[in-house]
């Protein structure tokens, strides 16, 4: 309350010149996490700066919005920051409301003054979007301005693909794994891959029983036996002459790329050759964060992944929510972590 108090009463330098909409102005769309949003005061680019009626914004963003009109000022608070703001101000303050701050406030630039028009207060989008953690984003071709993720626009064709490859997920009621498919993510992966490869379908139930025949529980992963059992084997995901190739893995048969510098574009370069040599997919592993899950196609620089991540965490579900997805919309990517913390990828034959 303390720290919320000071940042109310913090007094910000203001302009008293009018503002009109010129008509160089650019009307934009809006889109958060890749859905376009309806507002009743369109958003417009005006000097290269996006400006969005602050209000509605805050709602779409399920932000508080609270009008203090004594003190000429806005206040804009997630659970962990808050912004405080006046019409035509240059500089606003921002609080940590997370505890990991010991400061009460400190001030920022505004990118541009937020401004009145009329009852509505336009904000500069950016303003928004840095303080409560939004990437942000624009598609001239669209006109539209994206809050988080832009979706990645996927051919018909390569929709209908990934529809006819199998998809499992952990929780999957059908299975009824156990502790809701808790670890059976590579057990899923690996029942997703063989399926695809023989046209034979292999069920998550399936590959957990050649664990369990060994004395494991069904979400360990014997490599061989897998593979052996079903009839397929291991083998390289990318050529050997591959300038991605980077040697094989013993135990799991997986393909090491070649990617010294950790990057992104490295990966998925090698993901393009692995699935163009092996179009019924290949299984992606990162050790850093324990979970698998398979690529399945490629559209220009986007990856497609099918992801046995559970749609619930304490429940079985009959919908997957991880088919055919890029990577930011995975649960690793999700995560933060990205294309080059991959460890190896895995091809069958």
């Amino acid at each position: 309350m303390k720290r919320l108090l000071a940042v109310f009463i913090v007094i910000l330098f203001t302009l008293s010149s009018a503002v009109t909409f010129a008509n160089t102005d650019t009307l934009v769309n809006i889109a958060v996490n890749g859905n376009l949003i309806y507002f009743t005061n369109t958003p417009f680019i005006r000097n290269g700066v996006t400006y969005v009626d602050a209000k509605a914004l805050c709602d779409k963003l399920s932000l508080s919005y609270v009008s203090y009109t004594p003190h000429d000022s806005i206040v804009i608070s997630s659970a962990r920051a808050s912004l405080c703001l006046s019409p035509l101000a240059e500089y606003a303050t921002v609080s940590d409301l997370s505890g990991s701050n010991d400061a009460e406030f400190i001030f920022r630039k505004m990118t541009a003054p937020a401004f009145y028009e009329g009852n509505t207060l336009y904000v500069a989008a950016r303003d928004i979007a840095s303080v409560f953690g939004y990437s942000l984003s624009y598609n001239s071709a669209t006109a539209t301005v994206y809050f988080g993720y832009a979706p990645e626009i996927i051919s018909a064709e390569t929709s209908q693909r990934i529809s006819e490859l199998s998809y499992y997920f952990q929780n999957q009621t059908e299975f009824n794994l156990p502790s809701f498919g808790s670890g059976y993510c590579w057990t899923c992966s690996y029942a997703m891959l063989i399926t695809n490869a023989t046209g034979k379908r292999i069920t998550p139930n399936d590959v957990a029983a050649v664990n369990m025949s060994k004395g494991a529980n069904g979400n360990y992963c014997y490599h061989s036996d897998i593979v052996r059992t079903f009839g397929v084997k291991f083998v390289s995901a990318l050529s050997e002459t591959s300038p991605y190739y980077a040697g094989r893995d013993g135990v799991s048969g997986g393909t090491y790329i070649n990617n010294p510098a950790k990057d992104d574009n490295v990966v998925r370069a090698a993901l393009r050759e692995a699935l163009t040599l092996h179009p019924e997919g290949v299984l992606v592993r990162y050790a850093a964060f324990p979970h698998t899950m398979v690529a399945v196609a490629s559209e220009g620089e986007i990856i497609l992944f099918n992801d046995p991540a559970p749609s619930k965490s304490n429940a079985y579900s009959g919908t997957g929510r991880y088919q055919g997805v890029p990577f930011s919309k995975t649960c690793v990517g999700a995560k933060g972590f990205k294309l080059s913390d991959i460890t190896f990828i895995q091809a069958i034959d």
